[in-house]
Formats: structure tokens, sequence, C-alpha cells
């Protein structure tokens, strides 16, 4: 339970989640190139002079230097930026949603997991195994301690439906197509989302994610941004789709997509 008010928690949780989503940048630019994310500390990437930590300051530090590195003006990309702010906001959204405790612990680091997958897959169009290692080992710590709200039968049977799903519509997109659909990546990941989730959660994020994925690629096609044969991660759907499921939640444990569906269609 919380001890302090939120006018203390949530500025602390500001500060939280932007040096994690500082990391995070790190390990989004360094895991896929198989790189350390201890060594070297951060620098420019143009001049390679290390940056001072003031100027390192998540999200502040990036405006101080107008976007630029203070020794040779080379921009820095915004997406620094970007990560750090939508690390903080989405840190605050899970205390705002389900209080301190040990399942914001547990929500937070699928949270900040999902965050690392989704640039990942963006650039590189992989998911690396050991990000979900990562997560299988959140899930199972989860469960066993009872820091997931869930039981472990809802948590197996959600992961079956979340990766088979994926793994079947990948099958019918390689024989319809002729071409990779679903990565496998996805489905391994549709493992730890699942069960995460289970069951009922699986089935809302799930179709939450092929919505989603389905409105953006038709706006992009149609403004010429892609065209149909580029190649497109799933991973950041999957990830939005998930966490609007477990964002949804009520205060009483259901969901409120779920209950609208529910009352409008019963």
């Amino acid at each position: 339970m919380n001890m302090l008010p939120d006018i203390v928690v949530i500025p602390l949780l500001i500060i939280l989640g932007s040096a994690f989503g500082s990391f995070l940048n790190v390990v989004i630019y360094r895991v896929p190139l198989k790189m350390s994310i201890i060594k070297p500390s951060s620098h420019c990437f143009s001049c390679k002079v290390s940056i001072r930590f003031q100027d390192n300051i998540p999200i502040l530090g990036y405006f101080l230097l107008s976007g630029k590195c203070r020794h040779c003006k080379e921009p820095f990309p915004s997406r620094y930026a970007f990560v750090e702010l939508i690390t903080a906001v989405l840190t605050i959204c899970i205390y705002l949603i389900f209080g301190m405790g040990q399942t914001f612990v547990m929500y937070l680091a699928l949270t900040y997991l999902l965050i690392a997958i989704t640039f990942v897959d963006i650039d590189h169009f992989i998911i690396p195994n050991g990000f979900v290692l990562i997560g299988l080992g959140m899930l199972a710590i989860g469960i066993y301690t009872s820091w997931i709200p869930i039981e472990w039968e809802d948590a197996m049977s959600g992961s079956f439906v979340f990766a088979g799903f994926l793994f079947a519509i990948g099958l019918i997109g390689q024989f319809i197509l002729g071409k990779e659909s679903i990565g496998f990546g996805d489905v391994k990941l549709g493992l730890v989302l699942g069960g995460y989730l289970g069951t009922e959660y699986s089935i809302l994020a799930l179709y939450l994610s092929f919505a989603i994925s389905a409105i953006i690629i038709f706006v992009m096609m149609g403004g010429n941004l892609i065209q149909k044969d580029s190649k497109i991660p799933f991973g950041p759907y999957l990830a939005a789709g998930t966490l609007i499921a477990l964002f949804t939640t009520t205060p009483y444990g259901g969901n409120y997509i779920l209950n609208w569906y529910y009352t409008t269609m019963f």
C-alpha cells in the first residue's frame, strides 16, 4: 500500500520512468548490435566525446542542448527524448491504475520490456530471444509469488491462445501470400504476453493489436509511406494491444472494453 501522497509519488515516478527510459535507449541501440549495455558510457556517435552528467539528464538534457551535441553540434535523434517521455508517462499510468505494490512492479517490468521490444523491432525487424527469455522469467516469478494476479492455469491457457493464434495466422499467411506474414519472434513473444494476460485478455489484446495495425497500415499506405510489399514489424502492435488491454482494467478487476462489449452484445 502506498504510504505517500500522489503529489510526492508522481514526481518521483516521473524521475524513475525517464531514467529507465534513458537506459532503455541504450538497450534499444546496443542489444541488436551485440554491444555491452554498460561500457562505454553514453557518448556522441559522431565525435565520440562522452556526454556530461548534466547533459545526460533524461528529457531535460535533450532540450537544454537543443537536441545537439555540445561539442560537434551533431543532432541527437529526437526519439531518445520521446522514449524517455513515454516511459515516464506509462510508469505513471501503471501507478494510477494498479497502485503501488507487487503488481505494479510486475506490470512495470513488462511495460519496459515492451518498450524495448517495440523500438528494436521497428529498427531491425527482430525480437531478440534474450528479451523473450527475460519476459518468461518475469512471468514465472510473478506466477510463483502471486505478484501477477492470475492463476497458473489461466496463464498457460493464455500463452497457448496468444502464441497459437499468431502461429496459425503465420501459417495461413505463408500459404496464401507465399512469404512470412508473422515472424516467429512474435509467436515467442505471444507466450509471454498470453501468460501475463490470461485467456480472456489475450483475445482482447489480439483483437486490439490487429485492429490497430490494420488502421495504421491503411493510413500509411494511403499516404504512400509504405508499399504493399513493405516489411512491417508487428511487435509494436502486439505491445500496444497488450498495454491497452491492461490499462483498461477496472478498479474491481474487470475490463472497461470487455464490459462494454458484453453489455452491448448480450
